[in-house]
């Protein structure tokens, strides 16, 4: 499940209208208004678009979500400035890892063009449970 997410949202996004003339491919669309997979009514309209699809391998994601901001840095820069967009973030799913200390990192270069584009970050750590070990 985890992987490197786009999500981009705001209150008055015309989310069709940039879609219509956008080559990013969004796996999942809201709009305002409409009722949510957990039955909430969406307060603002936006998309959600896989960048990575490293599971859970915080290295691979963030060299994944470089490349793809310098491949796409043009249309990401036109969807910062239209009009509506509020909120745009890179979400890297993660997973618990049963350590001391769990320390991950993101790469100077990834945040400060992240930063130009007006993207932020966001970390969703996934804890899963691991199988318990059987002792004969």
């Amino acid at each position: 499940m985890p992987g490197c997410v786009l999500h981009v949202s705001g209150y008055d996004f015309d989310v069709d209208a940039f879609l219509a003339s956008s080559n990013l491919r969004p796996y999942y669309i809201h709009h305002r208004g409409e009722i949510g997979r957990r039955s909430q009514r969406f307060t603002d309209s936006g998309f959600s678009l896989d960048v990575s699809a490293a599971d859970g391998d915080f290295r691979a994601e963030a060299t994944d979500a470089m490349a793809y901001l310098a491949t796409h840095e043009a249309e990401l820069q036109r969807l910062h400035d239209f009009p509506g967009v509020t909120d745009m973030r890179l979400d890297f799913g993660y997973y618990f890892r049963n350590v001391a200390v769990q320390v991950d990192y993101f790469p100077p270069d990834l945040l400060a063009r992240a930063g130009r584009l007006g993207i932020g970050i966001e970390l969703s750590l996934y804890v899963v449970s691991q199988p318990e070990s059987t002792v004969a």
